[in-house]
């Protein structure tokens, strides 16, 4: 195999009813590996990796194997599949350098196979008529300054390339060495039996794949509630950082702003994260950057500092080109600020990377980098126009009409909301700053791409209608209105259709023509509203401004009330919303701050969420009424998403809580004021379980447990009167009913019928009035006390 020109090999050895003799020799060769391994150290000859793979065999008492060695354990590879000056023999004396890359092959030819060895065989099993085999491991390694290390990761456990095909339950094995894996090879039988009844019991595999399906829940939590506490610690420190920058605006003055911030991602490479390889690129969420292999080193680059990705359709190959803002070249007015500022001040005497282009065979890798860098680069976009953006820019610019040129245009659409309580229809157009619809009676609306938060286009599937969606930075007026969302849809189908009493066939014709009608009409709306969604972000990058279209992700979405009705909920790459009910939910998730679900119990079956806005002067949102099958789904989003979130089993008073966050200045700070005593940082006190939590509830249990026992010790001497006195009242003693649950059916239903024929008598002898039956025994007396 090739990796961007450069070759690779890697070969395994399957074994197929293998006997003892097989898996202890495939042992001993992967020992002789590990050998080779350590033998592969810088300095050393070549000839020092095959005999430490000999010595290896003389150590374990095989010295038969030695003889069974090739005369070579593997070579140097590289552009070339085999370097013939490179062979890893018993004479070379060339020396090893670090990072050499070699094949590994440890190999075994003719090994003799014995009749005892094969005793243990199935008759079946192709074993019995070879009287010879051979092994090989191969294995691509690199060399190291500790040694080789193993660059292709294939399983070759003698447990992952070992396979039955013949099992035979006649077949005892006799001799000590063969019973000791008794246990083993039973557990195996028991684990592929299609019929694996234990006596007496069931077995279910709805219930074991329910118990697996229990297992990874439980584990899935286990892993979210470590990597949140993680998240919770970064996001606080990420908090007071803005916080601190935001009061420094406020105080500074205009010195401070024109400064330039210098980036900084790692402060030195051993803070680079282990999973990151050398040929590989890597996107760090965390540390807001990317790794790219230079000359086969991972560097980092800030995610400021790239202009834009492009990903060309994959044929043979794939390749990610990426773009870096320079000096001497225009850098539009989506570049961040500080970018600007650091270009600016570099660009007399610094060199700087205009672009890069890696190739890889594999598009699953490339693809999954360029998804994850357009995401980072949306986030810290908005981060900067988050920082950048000011209270008092209201006031829209002048729509400047496209002349020349045609105009992308949606027709027959309906806005929301609407001019005066009128349903507005018109037409919406893409110009060169921004877009301008006009209903039939002369309105207008204009939005400009300045304004644009988020922008959504969702599809029709489940819904009556097709819509783009447009979430603004700032208010626009609508009307005598101040509106922050403005939508535009098509109805697939009218929202109230007449339906006729009588009924109609399901093999109706017309019925039929009908359905198909609407499919391909849903079909058609669809790509005409994704066509002009494409048109409009080329047209809005032709005049150096940035507007994508997200679409929500339904699988992640999830029934819920945001407005006091029942509604559909799904998340987008920014926003979590629901866009087909009007009032609109749109939550920026960029502004969430935490999240926090309320009556997390497990005797209710629904429960709500609430988003904290960073900004405390707003109220949270909330989503109330969210079934509870969808709460681990909705957390490993949250997760993914790295926002923090909580969970407790009661409502809270959101107003008050946000009133004392926003007047505490040290609330993302784990010190008092002293900066000594230790408290709670940002929203982890609202954790169902905490060690203060759990000290409280150990003491309260001690102090209860303290009050029972005295009560108890206060009432044992009246207890121990009633129960002399009931025991004298019973009729037959407790420990005959102890003994009835060693009974049979038929002794316990004769006792059964004694008992009630005794009840019969006594019940005879109370209504007597007062009188006493003849031969009936002397009724005892009562004490009272």
């Amino acid at each position: 195999a090739r990796y961007q020109f450069y070759c690779s090999n890697i070969a395994r050895t399957f074994l197929i009813d293998p006997p003892k003799a097989v898996t202890s020799t495939y042992e001993t060769l992967l020992s002789a590996q590990e050998a080779c391994l350590k033998a592969m150290k810088p300095g050393n000859p070549f000839k020092a990796v095959y005999h430490a793979a000999a010595d290896q065999f003389t150590k374990e008492g095989r010295d038969d194997l030695v003889k069974r060695m090739p005369k070579n354990v593997g070579f140097s590879i590289g552009l070339d599949f085999r370097d013939p000056s490179l062979i890893l023999n018993a004479k070379s004396t060339v020396t090893i350098r670090e990072g050499m890359v070699f094949n590994l092959a440890i190999g075994l030819n003719k090994i003799e196979l014995s009749d005892a060895a094969k005793a243990n065989c199935n008759t079946k099993s192709a074993v019995k008529d070879i009287s010879t085999y051979a092994l090989i491991v191969s294995d691509m390694a690199v060399v190291t300054e500790n040694g080789g290390e193993i660059m292709t990761k294939h399983a070759k456990k003698p447990s992952d390339i070992s396979y039955t095909v013949n099992d035979d339950e006649s077949v005892v094995s006799s001799g000590s060495d063969e019973d000791e894996d008794g246990d083993a090879a039973l557990a195996r039988k028991i684990a592929k039996s299609a019929d694996n009844v234990i006596p007496g019991q069931r077995q279910s595999k709805r219930l074991a794949k329910n118990a697996e399906a229990m297992q990874d829940i439980v584990e899935g939590a286990a892993e979210r509630e470590r990597k949140q506490i993680d998240l919770m610690a970064r996001r606080n420190e990420e908090r007071l950082r803005e916080l601190a920058r935001a009061n420094s605006r406020n105080k500074g003055g205009d010195k401070e702003s024109e400064k330039a911030e210098e980036l900084d991602t790692y402060a030195r490479t051993k803070d680079y994260s282990d999973s990151i390889l050398p040929n590989q690129v890597k996107v760090d969420m965390a540390n807001k950057c990317v790794m790219l292999p230079i000359c086969g080193n991972p560097v980092p680059f800030h995610i400021s500092t790239i202009k834009n990705v492009v990903l060309p359709e994959a044929d043979t190959a794939t390749y990610l080109r990426i773009n870096f803002y320079t000096a001497g070249m225009s850098l539009g007015k989506e570049a961040p600020a500080n970018t600007v500022k650091l270009v600016q001040k570099y660009a007399p005497y610094a060199s700087f990377i205009r672009e890069m282009t890696f190739r890889s065979l594999d598009s699953q890798s490339l693809t999954q980098a360029f998804r994850q860098i357009q995401e980072l680069r949306k986030r810290e976009r908005q981060r900067e126009l988050r920082e950048m953006e000011e209270a008092n820019l209201v006031k829209q610019e002048k729509l400047v009409r496209t002349k020349n040129e045609r105009v992308p245009r949606l027709s027959d659409l309906t806005m929301r909301p609407v001019f005066a309580g009128r349903k507005t229809q018109g037409n919406l157009e893409a110009h060169t700053n921004g877009l301008r619809f006009i209903s039939t009676r002369g309105e207008i609306v204009d939005i400009m791409y300045l304004n644009i938060k988020h922008a959504i286009f969702q599809p029709c599937e489940n819904e009556i209608m097709v819509l783009i969606h447009f979430h603004l930075k700032n208010p626009i007026m609508v009307g005598k209105k101040k509106q922050k969302d403005i939508q535009f849809f098509t109805e697939v189908v009218d929202a109230s259709q007449t339906v006729d009493v009588g009924r109609r066939s399901m093999y109706d014709p017309d019925e039929m023509d009908d359905e198909q009608r609407e499919r391909q009409l849903r079909k058609k709306l669809n790509e005409a509203f994704k066509e002009f969604c494409r048109k409009v972000e080329n047209t809005a990058r032709k005049n150096d401004y940035s507007v994508e279209f997200d679409i929500p992700y339904r699988d992640l979405g999830f029934q819920g009330n945001p407005h006091k009705e029942m509604v559909w909920v799904m998340p987008t790459l920014n926003c979590l919303v629901n866009l087909t009910e009007t009032p609109f939910f749109v939550v920026d998730l960029s502004d969430v701050d935490h999240v926090h679900f309320e009556r997390v119990t497990f005797a209710s079956k629904a429960f709500d969420m609430v988003l904290v806005n960073k900004d405390f002067s707003k109220q949270p949102a909330r989503v109330d009424m969210i079934p509870n099958g969808d709460k681990d789904a909705i957390q490993e989003w949250l997760t993914d998403m790295e926002i923090s979130y909580t969970e407790g089993p009661m409502n809270l008073n959101w107003k008050q809580i946000i009133q004392t966050v926003a007047q505490d200045d040290r609330f993302y700070m784990n010190t008092e004021e002293d900066e000594v005593t230790e408290k709670e940082a940002g929203w982890e006190f609202l954790r169902m379980y905490g060690k203060d939590d759990e000290e409280e509830e150990e003491e309260d249990d001690e102090s209860e447990f303290s009050e029972e026992e005295a009560e108890s010790e206060e009432s044992e001497d009246v207890e121990s009167d009633f129960d002399e006195e009931s025991s004298e009242e019973s009729d037959y003693d407790a420990d005959e009913d102890l003994e009835e649950q060693g009974m049979d059916w038929e002794d316990m239903e004769r006792e059964a019928a004694a008992d009630d024929k005794r009840k019969i008598n006594r019940d005879d002898d109370d209504g007597d009035g007062g009188g006493r039956r003849r031969g009936s025994a002397q009724p005892r007396k009562r004490r009272r006390r």
